[in-house]
């Protein structure tokens, strides 16, 4: 047993994750995932399924570096990092783990826990989490890490951000971090252990917040798309009908949903 956040998480019966870091704080775990990538690359050596949590993260980030509140015992905010499996549809990954995250929430909680792309779970018009994926490459190894932000504690208008809430906010009730954090945990890895990729695409539209001929506009590398939604490509890839045809968009930012 490994203390974490009052309480402690049991990783015995984990088979994919091989370590665990458990932190008081730390600046970004996805930055510490990143350090630990280079190092072994450095040392030219394979790096362990590993888990990195922290009670805080004083420079937690999310997509295009936007600030992301992190604070002491009041959410889960953790990274995962494994190597990339020979065939692993990389670009099913971080759709994957969210779809795991936002079951789990789901089955714990019972609240109504929705996925925006490309990879935010919402209840509602509220953020309740987000996941920020990086990989990195070296000769034949490819790693991945992702990182997951999930507000847990206190009222929706303490988190400080605009437009987010809370699991307590919605479900009604407080929860144990270590508590919740083991059965996040024992989801992911499990998923992971036999993954079937081919079906993530469906199931991820299953408990989506979108639905066919939503309207969506979305910035992508600084240039502003809009668009009627048609699903995701078998590559997890954002389907938009435009005025000129439907295009594939592989990241951006959601504007308007």
């Amino acid at each position: 047993m490994i203390a974490f956040a009052g309480g402690a998480l049991d990783p015995s019966h984990w088979r994919t994750f091989q370590n665990l870091g458990c932190l008081a704080a730390t600046a970004s775990s996805n930055t510490l995932a990143r350090e630990l990538m280079d190092l072994y690359f450095d040392e030219d050596q394979a790096l362990p399924s590993t888990v990195l949590v922290a009670e805080e993260q004083v420079g937690a980030r999310g997509r295009g570096g936007k600030t992301w509140a992190a604070p002491a015992g009041r959410g889960l905010y953790l990274t995962f990092v494994r190597r990339v499996e020979e065939g692993e549809p990389i670009s099913l990954v971080p759709i994957a783990v969210a779809r795991w995250l936002r079951d789990a929430i789901a089955d714990i909680s019972g609240v109504d826990v929705r996925l925006k792309w490309p990879n935010d779970l919402y209840v509602g018009r509220r953020k309740l989490a987000g996941l920020l994926s990086e990989a990195r490459t070296q000769g034949e190894d490819t790693y991945v890490a992702v990182g997951i932000g999930l507000n847990v504690l206190g009222a929706a208008a303490s988190v400080g951000v605009n437009g987010a809430t809370t699991l307590e906010e919605e479900a009604g009730h407080p929860f144990q971090l270590a508590a919740l954090l083991q059965d996040v945990l024992d989801r992911i890895d499990g998923e992971l252990c036999s993954p079937d990729w081919a079906s993530e695409v469906g199931r991820w539209q299953k408990v989506s917040a979108h639905r066919e001929g939503d309207r969506l506009r979305i910035r992508r590398n600084g240039e502003e798309i809009e668009g009627e939604y048609q699903g995701l490509t078998e590559e997890g890839f954002l389907r938009l009908q435009t005025d000129g045809g439907e295009i594939a968009v592989t990241a951006g930012e959601l504007l308007q949903w």
